[in-house]
């Protein structure tokens, strides 16, 4: 029997919300349209739950019940589309009587199919839900999901192994499925599924990449792997090949130290014998191995945040005098160290690579800790980077006398235990402490006696307690001898944890440290940057005005922006001058680096909504009533206080400033790559409130 208008048979059949009511024409009068008019939906689960009308781009909106929306999400994860309504019954209103559940769902099929179909008729089929015989099922005829297309895809790249194939099936997947259901069980094994086949994707690439010898983008895509799984050990193990491949074997082996130490720490294993054979091997191959430059270990390979060194330096002559002044001092009055904070992309990184080469050139030791996982994913790690950036250096003579005099070395400095095999067990804490820091305080004071020594910390907010225990002990001990050390900080008012600001406010209060403030760069200098970038090209005073315009002088944005001039599809060269910027208010870039930062910025649900509604307004500042009333229009609304608390993070982040009459972005750029990443439902969700909220 066909019980489509029907949930149950028997005496259930009471139970008639499944069944449409009397309705002859459509919600907005016209008549019902015809089956040769069925509009084509489709699903998106991938990053957020939307149904979209193909024909007309729009996003449908008419939800009553968010039960309807469960089901539809329910019927789309399925890999058939198709459940009995008992499973779903089952699934959505488990514990609850039959006759209660058997009725909730059918109102919510009710309201589900009148979403899709405003003025589907009673006793009219669906084109899109149909229930034939205890099954409800989701017409793939007339509706498409993103995950069906993704898988698609997917599974081509795969077969195929061909990059094109491999970046289609990557761009197909929109992110994590249903990210506000991330805790609902009945689609929590899909997720996993499909996040499991977007690694494969990214382990396929990055090894048809390398076939290639496109070392850098393999690197990348392997990174991807492990951000989002850092216990994948044989993404650790093709990154250390392709390390020593490219004749990085330093990164090598920090790669396996990284991979040892998260194994232990998240599964409770140790490396298997493959990557620990792999490991010997770059050891041994690393012995016959020359610096190829005398002071420095070959660095070919860096991730993006490490060749920054690419960029001209621009503006920050005085600073960089002040800082090496320091390292010359005679008095040892200063302190001992050079903290570097600001904003993000502001160019702490570049500066302290230009100080480590200028100290080179002063004849001073350099020891730098670089940035990034490597060096905050075990304890100590800057120091253990900095360090071995020395050691790698020296001659085999040399190493094998410093591994004499500082044994307890040997167990933290790769270079100096090349003789050892890889480690097996992790060194008690206690050992750091009673052991290992004294090692290392008494071989930077002993090179410190013989010429100064400039130690580059990075970014402090990547050091563990030890490492910050042991910065603050050899900044009492640098005021006396020529040491002095640098790193840089993010906003510590807002990015400091708990390990960081009592050693922030203890620095502070002992005058152990001297911090810069690194600002933006003024027009002047905002103008020389973008002249070094593009050599020989005459770029227009009105090209140079819409770059500072938009980027404020921010050296990271100038350099997006610049990017997008060079860049396929930038404005076209002629007689070696630009055309007129006006492209670039249509055309701002939103890289790789700008859209993770925001994406990141946007974690915080709360923060996503204000800065959503913030670059969605019609006006580059937006007042607080305005906000208010729009985030008092969204579905659900935003309560004043959770407003007024993501507001102030906004403000703490300098994502926002204050106005005269409202807020704006502190950089446009910053608005207009947020803009860009919003999916286009989000889009519509705020300005839709904004248009309520004038009503």
């Amino acid at each position: 029997m066909n019980d489509t208008h029907s949930v149950v048979n028997g005496p259930r059949q009471a139970y008639h919300d499944i069944r449409p009511p009397p309705l002859a024409v459509a919600a907005s009068g016209a008549p019902y349209s015809t089956p040769d008019a069925i509009a084509p939906l489709h699903v998106r689960l991938l990053g957020g739950f939307r149904v979209e009308r193909t024909d007309v781009g729009r996003t449908i909106s008419g939800w009553q019940r968010r039960s309807a929306k469960t089901l539809t999400k329910l019927l789309a994860v399925h890999p058939g589309h198709a459940l009995h309504r008992e499973q779903i019954v089952d699934i959505l209103w488990s514990g609850v009587d039959a006759e209660s559940a058997l009725n909730s769902l059918g109102k919510a099929l009710h309201a589900a199919r009148h979403a899709m179909e405003p003025g589907l008729p009673r006793r009219k089929d669906s084109a899109y839900l149909r229930l034939t015989d205890g099954m409800l099922v989701l017409n793939t005829d007339n509706v498409t999901v993103d995950t069906d297309q993704f898988e698609q895809l997917a599974e081509g790249a795969i077969r195929h192994q061909e990059i094109e194939a491999y970046e289609d099936a990557l761009a197909a997947y929109g992110g994590e499925l249903l990210p506000e259901d991330r805790y609902e069980h009945w689609c929590s094994e899909r997720r996993g599924v499909l996040a499991e086949l977007r690694i494969r994707l990214l382990l396929g690439m990055a090894e048809a990449l390398e076939n290639q010898g496109a070392y850098n983008d393999a690197a990348d895509r392997l990174r991807d792997v492990l951000q989002h799984d850092p216990t994948r050990e044989a993404a650790h193990r093709q990154l250390m090949r392709i390390y020593e491949r490219v004749g990085t074997p330093d990164q090598a082996v920090r790669q396996f130290h990284l991979c040892e130490d998260v194994l232990r720490r998240e599964l409770d294993l140790a490396p298997q014998p493959e990557t620990a054979s792999l490991y010997g091997e770059i050891l041994a191959h690393r012995l016959s191995r020359r610096p190829s430059r005398p002071g420095r270990a070959d660095l070919s390979l860096l991730s993006p945040a490490q060749t920054s060194n690419v960029h001209p330096f621009v503006g920050r002559e005085r600073v960089i005098e002040r800082v090496c002044g320091q390292l010359a001092r005679r008095d040892l009055t200063q302190p001992g160290m050079i903290v570097v904070s600001g904003e993000a992309g502001v160019g702490k990184t570049r500066l302290l690579e230009e100080l480590a080469k200028r100290a080179r050139e002063q004849d001073a030791v350099t020891l730098c800790a670089g940035r990034g996982a490597q060096a905050g994913q075990f304890a100590c790690g800057p120091f253990a980077v900095a360090l071995e950036d020395y050691a790698a250096s020296r001659s085999e003579a040399e190493r094998i006398e410093l591994a004499r005099i500082y044994p307890p070395l040997t167990r933290f400095v790769p270079s100096l235990g090349l003789g050892s095999p890889p480690l097996t067990t992790a060194p008690d804490l206690r050992d750091y402490h009673l052991d290992l820091i004294p090692s290392i305080v008494q071989f930077l004071t002993d090179l410190a006696r013989t010429k100064p020594v400039l130690l580059v910390l990075g970014d402090l907010q990547e050091a563990d307690d030890i490492g910050l225990d042991l910065i603050r002990y050899l900044a009492h001990l640098a005021v006396r001898v020529p040491l002095l050390m640098v790193g840089a900080l993010r906003d510590p008012d807002v990015e400091a944890d708990a390990g960081l600001r009592p050693m922030i406010e203890a620095m502070t209060r002992e005058r152990l440290w001297l911090r810069i403030e690194l600002h933006c760069l003024c027009r002047r200098d905002t103008d020389k940057l973008v002249r070094a970038m593009l050599p020989g090209t005459r770029v227009s005073d009105t090209t140079l005005a819409e770059i500072y315009a938009q980027s404020r002088g921010n050296p990271l944005f100038v350099r997006e922006l610049v990017h997008g001039i060079r860049s396929p599809g930038g404005p076209a060269m002629a007689g070696g001058s630009l055309p007129d910027s006006s492209w670039l208010v249509k055309r701002l870039p939103t890289r790789t680096r700008v859209l993770t930062a925001m994406r990141l910025a946007l974690m915080d649900d709360p923060l996503r909504r204000v800065l959503g509604l913030a670059a969605t307004a019609d006006s580059a500042e937006i007042s607080l009533n305005q906000l208010r009333a729009a985030a008092a229009a969204l579905e659900p609304p935003m309560a004043v206080p959770v407003l007024f608390d993501a507001l102030d993070r906004a403000l703490q982040m300098h994502l926002l400033d204050e106005g005269p009459k409202g807020y704006t972005f502190r950089h446009p750029i910053v608005r207009a790559a947020l803009y860009e990443c919003l999916p286009r439902h989000r889009r519509d969700e705020f300005r839709t409130a904004h248009r309520r909220s004038r009503t």
